[in-house]
């Protein structure tokens, strides 16, 4: 592997983490301990059997599955690849500014996690 494609896996790593952890909502820096806490509070909040009338629960529910073994193992599969590629478009609105971490933070939240 040459230099320019390890700095962009490097790159695409470092973005898979900080997506990784907003799915669980939790620090960048957590520890195990606290990401296994996020992982089964995040659980609870999108168990398709905690949200039968959500449409996309059990997807949400996947999303955190990934974002688990990525942050605990290093792993990932093609469904976390593909979210994290959705997650990293600018939305059509103009209601957050996705220049601030907070506001970022927020346009995430509504687009995952919009009805909890």
């Amino acid at each position: 592997m040459d230099e320019k494609g390890f700095a962009e896996r490097i790159g695409q790593d470092q973005q898979a983490r900080r997506n990784a952890c907003r799915i669980l909502e939790v620090a960048e820096n957590a520890d195990r301990r606290a990401v296994q806490k996020a992982y089964r509070r995040a659980c609870r909040k999108t168990h398709p059997d905690f949200n039968p009338f959500e449409e996309k629960s059990h997807e949400k529910f996947l999303q955190v599955q990934s974002a688990y073994e990525f942050l605990m193992k290093g792993t990932t599969d093609k469904m976390l690849v593909e979210k994290l590629k959705a997650v990293s478009i600018a939305p059509s609105t103009e209601k957050y500014d996705l220049e601030n971490e907070w506001g970022y933070f927020l346009w995430w939240r509504e687009q995952f996690f919009d009805g909890f």
